[in-house]
């Protein structure tokens, strides 16, 4: 599990390319919190405060996808733009960096079956 450090996933996928790397939900957040925050996602300041909280409870949402495929975030994702279709950059933000690595950072990329090996 890592933050979203493309040189370190890159590294790690060519020391073990049958592991699968996962995103550190917590990075995930702040990252999306302090772009939120920032004045080019046309939602920063007090002014935006509620817009920017209903953004994260969709990442929540997106972030709870739980179906084997990608079915159920593929939908999600589809629901996030049409929701917040009135502010393209929060979008135009959320396909570009968070949507084709959702395996990585959701839940359903993450269901794995852990078992005991004995010797």
């Amino acid at each position: 599990m890592v933050d979203k450090d493309f040189a370190e996933i890159n590294a790690l996928q060519k020391v073990f390319p049958e592991s699968a790397i996962l995103l550190c939900w917590y990075h995930v957040f702040q990252a999306v919190n302090r772009w939120l925050s920032k004045s080019e996602s046309g939602v920063h300041g007090l002014s935006n405060t509620q817009k920017r909280n209903e953004i994260i409870s969709f990442f929540c949402k997106l972030k709870a996808c739980t179906s084997v495929s990608e079915d159920d975030f593929k939908a999600t994702s589809a629901e996030f733009c049409q929701t917040f279709k009135q502010y393209p950059l929060v979008c135009q933000y959320f396909l570009k960096h968070w949507e084709g690595i959702g395996h990585m950072w959701c839940d359903y990329g993450r269901r794995f079956s852990h078992c005991y090996l004995q010797n």
